[in-house]
């Protein structure tokens, strides 16, 4: 058709981002065909704004975003990447004491909201379960709220009790 111009907007988290983004990331790998104008590791085409936000460009094969940071694997796996842009991680209180995200360890993986450990436990980190876990348990011990629960609540009733202390004892690191 004359006058049309064809294009497409690709991006490993979005293709074209019309609201704010804050505090998300994506290693989303990231291929097109050869039509293809705007492509990032982020998102192909930004008209409002990208805060705070990262693309594993690795994982993605992409150099370029229309907005958020490009980070090698290792810098998207490791905590202070996160916490220096103001993200609020369980045990850290400088950005927040809602417990958001949660990592296992620098290296590991990549940041996960806390609320996805609930399924398992705070139990499903490679590190095993430690001391380190059983401290979070007891801080938030008896919690009924989902500000105060964090990724204690193990088996995902809704508070922090002995069902959840039982799921600890039976995951212990030996």
């Amino acid at each position: 058709m004359i006058g049309e111009k064809s294009s497409e907007q690709v991006g490993g988290l979005c293709g074209i981002n019309r609201k704010s983004i804050s505090q998300c990331y994506t290693y989303s790998s990231v291929s097109v065909g050869d039509s293809s104008e705007d492509i990032g590791g982020f998102c192909g085409l930004n008209i409002d704004t990208i805060t705070a936000s990262f693309w594993d460009t690795e994982t993605s094969g992409q150099t370029s975003s229309a907005g958020g940071v490009g980070l090698t694997t290792a810098e998207m796996k490791t905590l202070s990447t996160f916490t220096e842009a103001g993200w609020d991680f369980v045990g850290e209180a400088a950005n927040g004491t809602k417990d958001v995200w949660r990592m296992c360890a620098d290296g590991v993986d990549y940041p996960r909201l806390s609320w996805e450990f609930s399924q398992g436990g705070d139990f499903d980190c490679p590190d095993g379960v430690t001391l380190e876990d059983l401290l979070y348990l007891a801080g938030r011990w008896m919690a009924n709220t989902p500000e105060m629960i964090g990724a204690a609540d193990a088996n995902g009733d809704g508070k922090v009790d002995l069902a959840d202390f039982a799921a600890f004892a039976e995951n212990r690191t030996k």
